[in-house]
């Protein structure tokens, strides 16, 4: 079922690929344009792509070629981009897996978002509660932390476009006594788009009188920062904020950068990842582990946007298409989609010197509240040992937590 955003604030055997014959009927048997998920043909067709990308990774895996060219031949047949939720996403990973397949490309690094891109990631913003829900969950965290402080600084490690801060100054606007001095460190890349984001924020800050400074950091890579570039003043309350970005750090360099960062003595860290574990070594277990999550994933993103939608298409091409071909085509250095669930996360801070933070009620009640914005019945909010997870059905998409030294 389809729905639209009432408010934006806040496994056979047989190991042979099927005939070719089969896959032209199977094709033009599932070309609706608009979708309809009980469908038995939907139904049926989206089995059938299930088995038949597990079969060619299998294959892959096996470095049986041959065979998997096969499966590909025929899921090529079956998969569309803008056909229904599971041909799309089959759609995705038959394009990756043809790039596993194919000479390796001359290395090059992961693209960092660019201004052409950074609109698609306004357009999941506005459409998803995903990244809202690591937004307020984190500004709650931040908010409590910065509570009795004159003189707040807050490092964003991944600073996109902002979209984290409006909300977090108007808190701190309306905060009983008067706002605090207020200064943000943004991380990222490109320049102009951090800059960008400085000046709207720092146009923002003087319409609602909160004091307001704000430091460019730019690098493409968190391993590249360096102490000074943080700008760190005695007598300020530091908070360190982390969304979707410390997966990305090799583990060679993780250590180095949380040891910096609790050698800033934060009052509080935010940390916000993709709930799954896409860092396997091995090839197969990546993928039996991003399959289900993608599917998932773009089957909300069916419940959200309106059939033929041409944004949910941008969305998928330039934000999501390009991290499934990197979680299963890459490999070494080239793979930076690492994400791991909390549990790992957990013990990674742990043994860097970090204490949980329980996140309190209030943070619950905001993404509640938020979820309650979005006229569909699919999205799961779960708390679990003073941390939150946002998911899509049965299947957990994303999970916040706070850390203290």
């Amino acid at each position: 079922m389809h729905c639209t955003v009432r408010c934006i604030a806040c496994t056979t055997e047989d190991p042979r690929p099927p005939s070719p014959t089969a896959s032209v009927s199977e094709s033009n048997a599932g070309a609706s344009p608009e979708p309809e998920p009980n469908n038995p043909t939907i139904v049926v067709r989206g089995l059938l792509l299930v088995h038949l990308l597990m079969e060619c990774a299998m294959a892959v895996a096996k470095d049986d070629y041959f065979t998997a060219r096969g499966y590909l031949h025929h899921l090529n047949h079956l998969v569309s981009p803008i056909g229904d939720s599971m041909q799309r996403v089959a759609s995705c990973f038959a394009d990756a897996l043809a790039a596993r397949l194919s000479p390796p490309p001359a290395p090059k690094p992961y693209p960092a978002p660019s201004l052409h891109t950074f609109k698609f990631y306004h357009i999941l913003y506005q459409a998803c509660p995903y990244f809202k829900f690591a937004h307020f969950t984190a500004n709650q965290a931040i908010l409590e932390a910065f509570e009795s402080e004159d003189r707040v600084h807050v490092v964003d490690l991944n600073i996109l476009q902002g979209h984290q801060w409006p909300a977090f100054l108007q808190a701190l606007a309306t905060r009983p006594g008067g706002p605090p001095a207020l200064r943000i460190t943004g991380v990222g890349h490109p320049a102009e788009s951090v800059h960008q984001t400085g000046r709207h924020l720092a146009e923002l800050a003087h319409s609602l009188h909160v004091p307001f400074e704000f430091h460019p950091a730019i690098a493409d890579r968190l391993e590249d920062l360096r102490p000074s570039m943080l700008h760190r003043r005695v007598g300020e309350a530091l908070a360190v904020n982390a969304v979707c970005r410390l997966h990305r750090v090799p583990d060679i360099h993780l250590d180095w950068l949380l040891s910096t960062i609790r050698d800033q003595a934060p009052k509080i860290v935010t940390l916000v990842e993709i709930e799954a574990s896409h860092n396997d070594p091995h090839f197969l277990g990546r993928f039996l582990e991003a399959l289900p999550y993608f599917a998932a994933l773009f089957d909300s993103l069916d419940a959200t946007f309106p059939a033929d939608s041409a944004a949910r298409a941008k969305v998928e091409q330039y934000i999501f298409a390009p991290e499934i071909k990197n979680i299963v085509a890459r490999e070494g250095a080239e793979r930076v989609a690492r994400h791991e669930k909390l549990d790992r996360w957990r013990k990674v801070m742990e043994g860097r010197g970090f204490k949980g933070v329980a996140l309190s009620a209030n943070s619950v009640d905001q993404s509640r509240i938020l979820l309650g914005l979005y006229a569909c019945d699919g999205y799961r909010l779960t708390e679990e040992n003073g941390c939150m997870f946002l998911g899509w059905r049965d299947q957990r998409m994303i999970a916040a937590s706070a850390w203290r030294c």
